[in-house]
């Protein structure tokens, strides 16, 4: 009984195993398939205004406005490095209207920006692709409520 077990659960590791190094076959399905990368950006909806927002609330879109960012020096204790001396920047874009959204959340690690994205981008026109939400909160019952872009895509925006 004991090997038979034994011999069961080899053949299925084996299977495994085999499954996951195996060639993947394309599709020869007639629809294009596209990854978030290759979604035509001429054919996303523009964000400029608050509006826009939230009517395209979870949705990937082109948002235009203007870049800024803020930076500010941590307590060494929350970054979980001794005598952390870094600075950490976050940024959002500004839309026509005012509205801020942040680039990723303010709660997540990707909301910190590298100094070569700040300096590329601070004060300029951009074009973000990704998904947005409208006043989106951490947890239930939260203090913290912002709009922010789940960024895939980051560009000076030519007019």
């Amino acid at each position: 009984m004991v090997l038979h077990f034994i011999a069961l659960a080899s053949s299925l590791t084996v299977s495994i195993i085999f499954a996951v190094f195996a060639p993947v076959q394309l599709t020869t399905s007639k629809v294009p398939q596209l990854n978030n990368e290759e979604a035509p950006t001429n054919k996303l909806e523009i964000v400029k205004k608050r509006a826009d927002l939230i009517r395209l609330n979870n949705q990937q879109v082109k948002l235009i406005g203007r870049y800024t960012s803020k930076s500010w020096k941590p307590d060494p204790q929350s970054t979980g490095i001794p005598g952390f001396q870094g600075l950490y920047t976050q940024s959002q874009i500004v839309l026509e209207d005012d509205t801020k959204v942040s680039i990723f959340p303010s709660w997540n690690k990707q909301s910190l920006r590298s100094p070569d994205e700040v300096e590329k981008y601070n004060n300029q026109i951009v074009e973000a692709i990704g998904v947005v939400q409208f006043e989106a909160i951490p947890f239930p019952n939260s203090q913290i409520c912002e709009s922010f872009i789940n960024l895939s895509q980051l560009s000076l925006y030519i007019q």
